[in-house]
């Protein structure tokens, strides 16, 4: 049809995120994502109670913005702003939230979003990507209001994570971009290094790295009605370490 506007599944440019707009906003994938993502944002409503509608986020490296649309869809907030440094993520994410995104990279000098503004940033899956992923934690800090909260995800290194180069048995890990996955202590010295307090840190998410014996795991827990996040060694198969900062007095 000619003047018809042609939608793209996947910004190609952006070789950071690997999915498609049909997988993540498919009713499957978007119960994979309220699950992803409901510890952090129960996190959230039980700190900020009441004020929790009104509070102002920002998410760093939105991807198609998936959190911001259960934000915004599923929970009423409005106050939610982003930043990314691809425009067709940002092209795409629009279509699905009405959020207030702006293009910046986490290693600029100075991010486009006001400083001393935000109660909360969020960054999901992202300082893994970065040489030297302090600087997200030094920029972080001057976008925080008073009491402000960081909660941030990263690949889980346990030992199932360095099992997945083991053919037949791993499920390997296809990002080139994954330059810097650590371990749950290298993260932990390094947000208090700058200044942070960690008010809650897990692995979660889902049980993953490996082939079968996370499924087992999750069908017993399931069957036996136990928390996985909470048990050791079962925990070790978690796909992300979770954080939960507070900037500490300046």
């Amino acid at each position: 049809m000619t003047g018809a506007v042609v939608h793209m599944e996947r910004d190609r440019k952006n070789i950071t995120f690997t999915h498609s707009i049909r997988t993540l906003y498919s009713e499957q994938g978007l119960r994979f994502q309220r699950e992803k993502y409901l510890p952090k944002i129960e996190f959230l409503r039980n700190h900020f109670g009441g004020r929790f509608g009104e509070i102002r986020l920002a998410d760093i490296g939105v991807g198609y913005g998936v959190f911001l649309h259960l934000m915004e869809k599923e929970y009423g907030l409005r106050r939610l702003y982003g930043m990314d440094p691809f425009p067709d993520s940002i092209e795409i994410a629009g279509r699905y939230t009405s959020a207030r995104i702006e293009r910046g990279d986490i290693t600029d000098e100075e991010w486009p979003l006001e400083k001393g503004f935000f109660d909360v940033i969020t960054c999901f899956d992202v300082v893994e990507h970065l040489t030297d992923p302090g600087v997200f934690f030094g920029r972080a800090g001057d976008y925080l209001g008073v009491g402000g909260l960081v909660v941030v995800t990263t690949p889980n290194r346990d030992l199932p994570y360095r099992m997945r180069t083991i053919p037949l048995i791993g499920l390997p890990d296809t990002n080139p971009t994954h330059i810097n996955v650590r371990e749950s202590r290298y993260w932990k010295g390094l947000v208090r290094r700058y200044g942070f307090e960690i008010l809650a840190a897990w692995k979660g998410e889902h049980l993953t790295h490996i082939r079968l014996a996370p499924k087992v795991l999750a069908a017993l827990c399931s069957l036996l009605r136990l928390d996985h996040r909470r048990l050791p060694l079962v925990n070790a198969f978690e796909q992300s370490f979770c954080m939960v900062l507070r900037r500490g007095a300046v």
